[in-house]
């Protein structure tokens, strides 16, 4: 707060006067007037003012939150250290880098000289780097990132004196931070989650897109990417022979060759439009939308090619106008459009790679009559745009100067149809001169984009437009008739396809990779355990090629396969409890009962509730717990049948949640309903999580309140599910010497994975509650495809794995010998 007041109270005071009746000028900030004149507070008074009354509107809000967040974080002496210490330490590395920039990178400016600048963001980003050593490893990298990527965007698109100290804070901070007593982590790759990863993804195509709007808007064009700026919506005016369509350089527009018209200064706007489908296609991807992602990179490689072009095509001339607008001496800024410009088009280039090859954590398809609408918008657009700027140019031809034949219009029929402030004049064939000739000179873009963003919209925002949502409603309908296994609820998640039976009241949800299909349990829905629903799957499978694989089937409807004849492997032991005989009476409950009283003590409370019932704030605590154990792991997210954030979401999925005095939650646990004929008859234990700083045992008294819950409500069943990877007792196979392999893979993987994940650890945490163990088997066609079979399970748990590690995990485990008794690890959920 004492900040705030500080740089309101400076700025001010500034907007009035400069120089006071005292002698000394309380905000002189340059190079001179700090060493030359020896006004040393200039180093601390420049970082506690700004220089007009709009970047006051938006600082003082940035103050208030980023600093006062992290003064929660890490005590006021500390924040008043890092933003003064800080600010300061930022200004003379600044002053010194750019001296060294002047004497020897002349020729290269990458920002406006250090001659005066006030600029309070180098003490907010100082401060919140230096804050972030003292916050949890989550909070640690997005304070980090979001303060890299703040400095960094305006380094670049803007360039100011302010902007470079800005970059320059973000080391100072980060090792002021160390230096004030925060915490010293090593580094190492940090996971994040797919949800996580989206959010970063979406904000990166946001900053893309909004990065030409900030460009414009600051106007210094300093930045080395500030001609996007200078091009999409900057209104360049050409009038009086500065810049001509064609003719020598340095030499005025000849009479024959018209300037462009300057009647229309607001050109830029239509820049507007690529802006905004990128937006859209940011949201999309932080909904997992795929067709988002490839619209993302469809406008990244677009502007690759634009700045490309304009690396090729600029003149001269054209850079000693730009330099003038930017007040900019001609010869250095020369070499910084042709940097900026080359850099412009790599930056697109790198975006568009990045996104493809992080492709995996945006899942969601798109149904294909949405592709096709998106694509039928598009291509009419484009078609009707096109023979509206050809049929229309060609009949007013002689409105063009030079006049043009149909020749001229068809090769430069492609700069029509993108907004025409980044075609510069150096690539222009003819100008208009006419109202008309104007119309369809600007028109046929803004038909064009205009097209391109409805159809977007109908594509990101339709409710219809996710592929297999019919189907998994359906599914859903099949499902809440009741009939299935504890497993079935997730069936309903994303990434499954459904099998219907014609003939009976099932389904079954199935993942098809390589060419097997691997079920989510056995069938679901009132007819679930008639042995015709899987003779009849079965021959689905067989008709398209696949072999099918029933995984994680329980006893109730294991009868149902003894038809086939198959072998069969038990891949996990599912922990039972009846909440109606539930009692934690007698020794063997010592722990349970410990783990509660404490939890009474500290005052934590249990709310059983969903998502949709939860505040802004709750869910965000509960994002915070979930990115907070991803980053902990050494290996990604896993999916298949272990749920994570977006499962949470559904209305039928209830949550139970441990929150402390201070509505903080400790932990969380997930509960998946299990359908009845009447309705929800138990629950299945799904996502469990917990903040790092929680009390021992809090996971414990969680699951005592769930039970305890479902005992008041008359539930019948409960399922702690199983743990994955890990098995409660020595494997049991129909065939232990035909399924070796197998076993030896699922055995090699849960080996693997248990110091990242604790899946083994998790079996054992379940044993406190007394369960009945039952099994869950896999049922298979043949020993001869158990190789394929381990590699499709592990792509259902790991997508994001390739086919070459896949097969070369095979290949390696084929070389191990064959263990005497290998036990049937677990891969369904805990």
């Amino acid at each position: 707060m004492a900040i705030t007041l500080i740089v309101a109270t400076l700025s001010s005071i500034g907007f009035a006067s400069d120089t006071y009746g005292w002698g000394w000028d309380i905000l002189a900030t340059g190079v001179e007037n700090v060493f030359a004149d020896h006004r040393w507070w200039g180093l601390i008074t420049g970082f506690l003012a700004v220089d007009g009354a709009t970047a006051l509107i938006w600082v003082l809000p940035l103050i208030v939150i980023v600093v006062g967040e992290s003064e929660r974080l890490m005590g006021s002496w500390r924040t008043v250290v890092a933003y003064v210490a800080g600010s300061a330490a930022s200004g003379l590395i600044g002053f010194a880098i750019n001296s060294f920039e002047n004497r020897y990178l002349d020729f290269l400016p990458l920002n406006s000289s250090s001659l005066d600048a006030l600029s309070p963001a180098t003490g907010v980003i100082c401060t919140a780097m230096a804050a972030s050593a003292f916050a949890s490893p989550l909070w640690r990298r997005r304070m980090r990132l979001g303060a890299s990527f703040f400095a960094v965007t305006l380094f670049l698109y803007s360039g100011g004196t302010g902007d470079f100290y800005a970059l320059v804070a973000v080391p100072v901070g980060f090792l002021l931070g160390f230096a004030l007593g925060g915490q010293v982590s090593r580094f190492r790759l940090v996971r994040s989650s797919h949800h996580e990863t989206r959010t970063l993804l979406a904000a990166m195509v946001a900053v893309g897109g909004l990065g030409p709007v900030v460009a414009s808007i600051v106007g210094t064009g300093s930045g080395l990417l500030s001609i996007y700026g200078v091009l999409a919506f900057d209104s360049v005016s050409v009038a009086d022979g500065q810049i001509c369509a064609v003719g020598s350089p340095g030499e005025p527009c000849p009479d024959q060759f018209a300037t462009l018209d300057p009647a229309h200064p607001h050109a830029g706007l239509i820049a507007l439009l690529p802006v905004l489908v990128s937006l859209v296609a940011a949201w999309g991807i932080l909904r997992g939308r795929r067709a988002a992602l490839w619209l993302a990179v469809g406008l990244n490689l677009m502007m690759a090619v634009v700045m490309a072009s304009v690396f090729v095509v600029i003149q001269p001339d054209t850079m000693t106008l730009f330099a003038q607008e930017s007040s900019t001496d001609v010869d250095p800024y020369a070499w910084q459009t042709i940097t900026g410009s080359a850099l412009c088009a790599i930056v697109p280039l790198l975006s568009a790679l990045l996104l493809v090859l992080l492709r995996s954590h945006v899942g969601v398809a798109t149904t294909r009559s949405s592709n096709r609408r998106f694509g039928l918008i598009t291509v009419s657009a484009v078609l009707a745009a096109a023979a509206a700027a050809f049929f229309g140019a060609l009949a007013v031809n002689d409105q063009y100067s030079p006049t043009i034949s149909a020749s001229d219009i068809l090769l430069a029929l492609p700069l029509r149809l993108i907004p025409p402030t980044f075609v510069i004049p150096d690539g222009l064939a003819y100008v208009p001169t006419t109202p008309w000739s104007d119309a369809y000179f600007y028109l046929p873009s803004i038909l064009v984009w205009v097209a391109i963003l409805v159809a977007s919209c109908l594509l990101i925002f339709s409710r219809t437009a996710v592929a297999g949502d019919d189907d998994r409603t359906r599914a859903r309908t099949v499902l809440e008739r009741g009939g299935g296994h504890t497993l079935s609820f997730m069936s309903t998640w994303p990434g499954n396809s459904y099998w219907f039976d014609a003939e009976a009241d099932a389904a079954v949800a199935y993942r098809v990779h390589g060419f097997v299909a691997v079920t989510v349990g056995g069938p679901f829905g009132p007819a679930f355990d008639d042995p015709g629903v899987v003779a009849r799957f079965v021959r689905f499978c067989g008709d398209h090629g696949w072999t099918p694989v029933f995984y994680s089937v329980d006893d109730a409807a294991l009868a149902s396969f003894d038809d086939l004849k198959w072998p069969r492997l038990k891949v996990a032991e599912e922990a039972i409890l009846q909440p109606r005989e539930w009692s934690t009476t007698g020794k063997k409950w010592q722990d349970i009962r410990t783990a509660v009283n404490k939890a009474s003590r500290a005052g934590i409370e249990s709310v059983w509730t969903t998502w949709q019932e939860l505040s802004l704030k709750q869910k965000s605590q509960l994002q915070a717990i979930s990115e907070a154990w991803v980053a902990e792991k050494e290996l990604p997210e896993m999916g298949f049948t272990l749920g994570g954030m977006d499962e949470l979401v559904d209305p039928s999925v209830r949550l139970m949640l441990a929150i402390d005095p201070e509505g903080t939650i400790e932990a969380v646990t997930s509960w998946l309903p299990l359908y009845g004929p009447d309705g929800v008859t138990g629950y299945t234990l799904d996502f469990m999580r917990r903040r790092p700083e929680a009390a021992n045992g809090t996971m414990e008294f969680l699951i005592t309140a769930a039970v305890e819950q479902m005992k008041t409500d008359g539930v019948e069943v409960l399922s702690l599910s199983g743990a994955p990877l890990a098995n409660a007792s020595a494997g049991a196979s129909a065939d232990t010497q035909q399924s070796s392999l197998v076993e030896q893979l699922l055995d090699y993987v849960g080996q693997s994975l248990e110091p990242a994940y604790g899946f083994r650890s998790l079996l054992n945490f379940k044993r406190k509650f007394q369960p009945r163990f039952v099994p869950l088997w896999m049922v298979y066609p043949d020993a001869t495809d158990l190789p394929a079979i381990g590699a499709a399970i592990m792509r259902c748990y790991l997508p994001e794995l390739s086919v070459l590690q896949t097969s070369r995990l095979v290949r390696d485990l084929r070389k191990k010998p064959e263990p005497a008794a290998a036990p049937a690890p677990s891969l369904t959920k805990g």
